[in-house]
């Protein structure tokens, strides 16, 4: 005897309920049951016919402690169907069930003990798609993944769960004619087996209408730069959610919403309205922070989010420190796609000063920003470089250069701030050629890399490494920006800010050509949101690799989690002198 368990409505056929019924049962009736002293003990049952069960059961509001015999009758008799109808929805359609009454600590019990009988399982599974959009990629994937194998239990909660994602699969590409040619599932009780067949029709797929867009930021022609979405377009959520976020990166934006309404369209096109709300003009920034090797720190900033009508954007930042001070303006201004592609003018001065150098420079810049389809950060730029550096003890010079050059970077991360895998790299190159606005020739090289690793223990391994390479004549001419050092907190710890490095013969740290500096740091989960890490730093600025000597410095700090991002605080001493101790203090994500 063959029993249809599921069909189409107009076919007449009760269908049991599902088990994703039943949890949503389950939801309704938490509160209530809580309420009820009376406990409820399942025997004989596996966790998930267990679950749906006492899910099912009528609600226990009306049985308390001392209720009367009749009431309890009462409410056994309403389970048995309710029982039956559970088991079912996760394949038992043999089970048999005895609910009992019993006492248990001065108060009501009811023991449900329950023969399960063998489950019924799959024997034949049939799923078709057909319609306009059965080649689509989307719908040839779940095609290719039934809801059940031959051999499977027949749970009906992936029957329910496959049939929802055909129809969220069919809204989000438009096609909101879709319909079910047939949907059943054949139970034979006495075999205890099922059969599946599902046909699925996508209809026709809709097109995107009128595309209106409410906000007052941006004028009309500069707006059309951040629009992708476009009438006579296939429907497609996806499309209209990154329509959303391109939106909302520009950040003109406090909130924008994007909202369609297929039961308006017109010709099979579906009207998209797009309403963005302006955010506040004007942002400020602010952030202070202290190391023993180049004392306390603060910096401020302020954004104009927008200039004017076409979308260009001005910041400025200013920083004051015991060893560096400088200010930076930087005009932007979005170009053709705007999320990925800008070009920027930017005005700064610097001072800074390790002890043994320092300088004072101002710099021009024009560059060139986009980020290709791969997530490259792609820069070509031009600076103008006028900078005095100075020695201890030593006369000043002065450079002029106008360095042109590119640089690329990417990071790919898992999640941020809190990243738990991830990667980034980049690179640049940069040079000069005297007698082109410039009064002397070079080149100059970098390369950085981390990779961040979270192991089974939650633990977490990070590997940097930096090197730099510069071709010129005379260090002494290379201005003291272009010069590398070593140490401190985002370098080697346990050794000063810029205190490793060639020294002249006065023992000044005066730099070098070259650079090469490494880190590994293991950080393992405490409690909450704290954990420890241990690290040991090596690297050196130097000229002559054959005489690199690679300085080492290790150390212990704390991290935590807080709502701005993670937090670090390291103790870290220098291998050659245990006794000279640094403490450093930053925030800010992983990667």
């Amino acid at each position: 005897m063959k029993k249809i368990v599921w069909g189409l409505c107009l076919m007449g056929v009760a269908a049991p309920v599902s088990a994703a019924f039943f949890q949503q049962k389950a939801d309704e009736q938490a509160e209530a049951k809580a309420e009820s002293p009376v406990k409820v003990n399942v025997q004989g049952a596996d966790e998930a016919l267990a679950e749906n069960l006492r899910a099912l059961l009528p609600s226990l509001r009306a049985l308390k402690c001392d209720s009367p015999t009749d009431r309890v009758a009462r409410f056994i008799e309403a389970s048995d169907e309710k029982l039956q109808e559970a088991a079912e929805a996760v394949g038992y359609y043999d089970a048999r069930f005895n609910v009992t009454p019993v006492r248990q600590a001065q108060c009501l019990a009811l023991n449900v003990a329950v023969v399960p009988g063998e489950p019924v399982k799959v024997t034949d599974v049939k799923v078709q798609i057909s319609g306009v959009g059965k080649d689509l990629p989307q719908f040839r994937e779940l095609a290719a993944a039934p809801p059940y194998q031959v051999g499977d239990i027949l749970i009906h909660q992936k029957y329910e769960d496959f049939k929802t994602s055909l129809n969220r699969t069919a809204n989000s590409l438009g096609f909101f004619d879709a319909e079910y040619v047939t949907r059943t599932i054949e139970v034979n009780p006495d075999t205890r087996q099922a059969q599946v067949r599902i046909h699925f029709d996508t209809g026709k797929r809709y097109r995107v209408g009128k595309v209106a867009v409410q906000q007052d930021v941006l004028d009309d022609k500069h707006l059309q730069r951040f629009i992708r979405v476009h009438q006579g377009d296939t429907y497609d959520v996806e499309a209209i959610r990154k329509q959303q976020q391109l939106l909302e990166g520009g950040n003109y934006y406090s909130e924008v919403l994007v909202s369609s309404d297929y039961e308006k369209a017109v010709n099979g096109e579906v009207p998209i309205k797009i309403e963005a709300k302006r955010r506040k003009r004007y942002s400020y920034t602010g952030k202070v922070g202290y190391a023993t090797d180049s004392g306390a720190h603060a910096e401020a900033g302020m954004d104009i989010h927008w200039v004017n009508a076409k979308g260009h954007k001005l910041n400025t930042r200013g920083s004051i420190g015991q060893t560096e001070q400088s200010v930076e303006a930087t005009y932007k201004v979005p170009l053709w796609n705007p999320e990925h592609e800008y070009t920027s003018l930017a005005v700064g001065w610097r001072k800074s000063d390790s002890g043994d150098i320092e300088s004072r420079a101002t710099k021009v810049g024009l560059d060139y920003n986009r980020r290709n389809k791969s997530d490259w950060q792609q820069t070509v730029f031009i600076n103008y470089l006028n900078e005095t550096t100075q020695v201890k003890g030593e006369a000043a010079t002065n450079a002029q250069l106008t360095l042109a050059g590119a640089r690329v970077k990417k990071t790919k991360v898992d999640d941020t701030p809190f990243a738990r895998n991830g990667w980034t790299l980049g690179a640049e190159l940069q040079g000069a050629q005297q007698g082109v606005l410039s009064d002397q020739s070079l080149l100059q090289a970098k390369l950085q890399g981390k990779r961040l690793q979270t192991l089974s223990n939650n633990g977490k391994v990070i590997v940097q490494a930096n090197l730099g390479t510069t071709l010129t004549d005379d260090l002494n001419e290379v201005p003291k920006s272009l010069r590398f050092f070593a140490g401190g907190a985002n370098s080697v710890r346990g050794y000063g800010f810029e205190s490793l490095g060639e020294k002249n013969a006065d023992g000044e740290v005066i730099g070098g050509k070259h650079l090469l500096t490494s880190s590994v740091e293991y950080e393992h989960p405490l409690v909450d949101k704290w954990s420890a890490a241990a690290f040991v730093d090596a690297g050196n600025a130097f000229d002559d690799t054959s005489k690199l000597t690679m300085k080492v410095g290790a150390g212990f700090g704390v991290r935590w989690k807080s709502p701005l991002g993670p937090v670090r605080a390291d103790l870290a001493v220098p291998k050659d002198d245990t006794s000279d101790v640094h403490f450093y203090f930053s925030l800010g994500p992983d990667l």
